[in-house]
């Protein structure tokens, strides 16, 4: 006897999951054309080099006046501006120095740029970043892409000579050229004169072309290899970066929303990290080498020879590569990082101040449930777990009355204590003090002024308060943000002290290569095994370090 099935239910669950995969790749198209759209306007914007950034219907102007502060008479501009037809929106934004602009389409971009020029002209204002001001940078700005992009042509055409020139055995430059150029390029007292003189952008393209000019002449394209690979890394994050503002944009740049520059003489210096006090040493042992093989071989090639065993750009290369992966995907994330360089002082933070507004919660409307409110946020423990994880020394200012949390700290600052003089504190007695606050909407108060103190400033922009241009970091997740970039403090330091063994092992194992004047006799690999070979294995163990580390992070 046949028993009737019902296949209703079968029918409804297979159509259901068929609705639930379409969703799910409607969502996954969506944010793929999303990302290639906001890379091409990222490098669009690389490549016109046009002073002002747009993507899409959004432009900023940058606008400067030659009697000061250019705010009132741009707000006149903003003002006139969107009586066009074409603009949506236009204001002035403080904190970016940029006059913000939302066209109706695309196509009345230029329209628009050429009205708000003439506009801005009339009224005594110039185009362009005012060169007095200690901070103009702007986070879209794709200057950084421009000089990595160079770079990496640069190391390609130098490899390709390389090559050209082995194939067509021309002779190479002396060792004592490339021996110079790798000493002076890896010494960070070199690296900061540069610096200084011609800003970061300057310093990395003339030691981009100095190296690979070196290199290739020197017909040594495996350094140049190892090289673009960092940078081609260093490329997607910035990249990242540059995308990551305009998926923000709307949230971090509306007429409502309260926006600050970067104090004046607010960021304290830049700490020695491990990777450059490694360098400096690295490089005098490297000097007090070559000496002593000059004086027993007197050869100049084999003190050069030791000059290139010595190089410590293996422990330069780790931590760069697990910066530039980790950050493209904290840019992927929703996290605007504005400062690399800064962030890279996690390394050897050893001191969190957070206050006390950026552990409360925030209350996503005004319904009553019934149940009473928690005024700490959920994350707020898992924070305090990840800082004591990484070993900093934990200190909550302005949060008296979080009892249930504050007694995780381990110190609580007083409630009338400015929030500066406590992170100055903590760097007087010598702590690289990481610092996190939620601003208040009105942009006022000791916490904005203090925020920017740390070595490493993460500003909270989940509650609508002020957005501060200063920082290093902006998280618009909140604390579960603050979690993930606490969390890479420990693979940080992992991959520094890692980079510096790799660095070490590959410079014993290259001076006694030339201490035997090459490779031994009878033990030939596929290919001769050149005197400073082992150190450029060992800047590849580094960066597969560093790759490794930051994925671990990042699945976290």
């Amino acid at each position: 006897m046949l028993t009737r099935f019902d296949v209703t239910p079968l029918v409804g669950a297979v159509a259901g999951a068929a609705a639930g995969a379409a969703r799910d790749a409607a969502r996954s198209v969506t944010s793929a054309y999303d990302t290639t759209r906001r890379v091409r306007n990222v490098a669009r914007n690389a490549l016109t080099g046009d002073r002002h950034w747009t993507a899409g219907r959004r432009l900023h102007l940058a606008l400067r006046h030659s009697g000061g502060d250019p705010g009132a008479i741009a707000h006149k501009v903003a003002q006139e501006l969107v009586e066009h037809p074409d603009v949506l929106t236009a204001y002035w934004d403080g904190g970016l120095a940029r006059l913000v602009v939302t066209v109706a389409e695309d196509a009345a971009t230029d329209r628009v740029t050429e009205r708000a020029t003439a506009l801005a002209s009339r009224l005594g204002l110039a185009e362009g970043a005012d060169p007095n001001v200690r901070d103009t940078s702007h986070p879209g700005d794709p200057a950084e892409v421009r000089v990595t992009a160079a770079a990496i042509l640069l190391d390609a055409a130098g490899a390709a000579g390389a090559l050209a020139g082995r194939s067509l055995r021309l002779p190479p430059t002396p060792r004592v050229v490339t021996a110079t150029v790798t000493l002076l390029r890896e010494n960070p007292r070199f690296r900061a004169l540069l610096r200084q003189r011609f800003g970061t952008s300057g310093m990395e393209l003339l030691l981009a072309a100095a190296n690979a000019a070196t290199h290739g002449i020197g017909q040594t394209p495996l350094a140049l290899v190892l090289d673009g690979i960092l940078r081609g890394n260093q490329l997607t994050e910035a990249v990242a970066r540059a995308a990551a503002f305009e998926a923000l944009h709307d949230d971090v740049c509306h007429a409502e929303r309260t926006s600050l520059a970067c104090p004046t003489d607010a960021r304290p210096p830049l700490k020695v990290t491990p990777a450059a006090e490694y360098a400096s040493h690295a490089s005098t042992g490297s000097l007090a080498g070559a000496a002593a093989t000059l004086l027993v071989t007197h050869s100049a090639n084999d003190a050069a020879e030791a000059v290139l065993a010595g190089s410590p750009k293996a422990a330069r290369y780790g931590p760069a590569a697990f910066g530039a992966t980790l950050g493209t995907f904290l840019a992927h994330a929703g996290i605007l990082l504005r400062d690399g360089e800064r962030l890279r002082q996690l390394e050897i933070a050893d001191a969190l101040v957070l206050h006390a507004d950026a552990l409360r919660s925030l209350r996503q409307d005004d319904t009553d449930d019934g149940l009473p409110d928690d005024p700490v946020h959920p994350f707020a423990e898992a924070v305090l777990d990840a800082a004591r994880r990484a070993g900093l020394h934990v200190v909550i200012a302005g949060g008296s009355d979080l009892k249930d949390i504050t007694r995780l700290a381990d110190e609580v600052a007083p409630s009338a204590e400015p929030f500066g003089d406590v992170v100055r504190a903590l760097q007087d007695d010598g702590h690289v003090v990481v610092t996190v606050a939620r601003l208040d909407e009105s942009g006022k108060g000791h916490v904005v002024a203090g925020l920017p103190a740390g070595d490493v400033a993460i500003a909270l922009t989940d509650g609508g308060g002020a957005v501060s241009w200063g920082v290093d970091a902006l998280v618009p997740g909140g604390l579960a943000d603050v979690w993930r970039l606490l969390t890479a403090i420990p693979a940080a330091r992992r991959v520094g002290r890692r980079s510096q063994t790799f660095a070490r092992a590959g410079a014993a194992l290259s001076g006694l290569l030339v201490a035997r004047g090459g490779q031994p006799p009878g033990r030939r690999l596929l290919w001769p095994l050149t005197r400073h070979a082992p150190v450029n294995i060992a800047a590849a163990g580094a960066l597969i370090t560093g790759w490794v580390e930051a994925v671990r992070v990042a699945r976290a």
